[in-house]
């Protein structure tokens, strides 16, 4: 049999490697941090208000952009249920022919209709309410 080749020869070598890599590693590191800690460009709405909607059979989501409408989750399902604190954007809402009911997120309003009206007829004059109930807060 041959005589048994050493490693000794690569030790140097392969600490190189391993101190590169990790300068590699940590480099990598850094940028990334840098760039999820880095402070996001504030976009500058221009005008407040509803940004998009999305309906379907009886349910109607309009996103806001700019506003928080409500603090927390409020769901009213009937004139009785709106509280005296109201601005007069639920009230204006239900006034509507056909709301059964309004629910109100932080940026977001989803307007529930029965069955008799088409929201062609009532997509118009929610965004109406909404523009003007926001208009004053700004």
């Amino acid at each position: 049999m041959g005589k048994a080749k050493s490693l000794k020869g690569y030790e140097f070598s392969n600490l190189l490697f391993l101190l590169g890599l990790i300068v590699v590693l940590g480099a990598i590191c850094v940028v990334v941090y840098v760039q999820l800690t880095a402070p996001a460009d504030d976009i500058e709405v221009v005008e407040p208000g509803i940004s998009s909607e999305n309906t379907n059979d009886n349910i109607a989501v309009y996103y806001l952009e700019g506003f928080h409408i409500a603090e927390t989750t409020r769901l009213y399902r009937s004139r009785l249920e709106i509280p005296v604190t109201d601005d007069g954007l639920v009230r204006s809402l239900f006034e509507l022919p056909g709301v059964e009911e309004v629910t109100l997120q932080p940026e977001l309003i989803m307007v529930k209709k029965n069955g008799t009206v088409e929201w062609k007829d009532l997509s118009g004059p929610i965004r109406g309410i909404v523009k003007k109930h926001l208009h004053p807060h700004y």
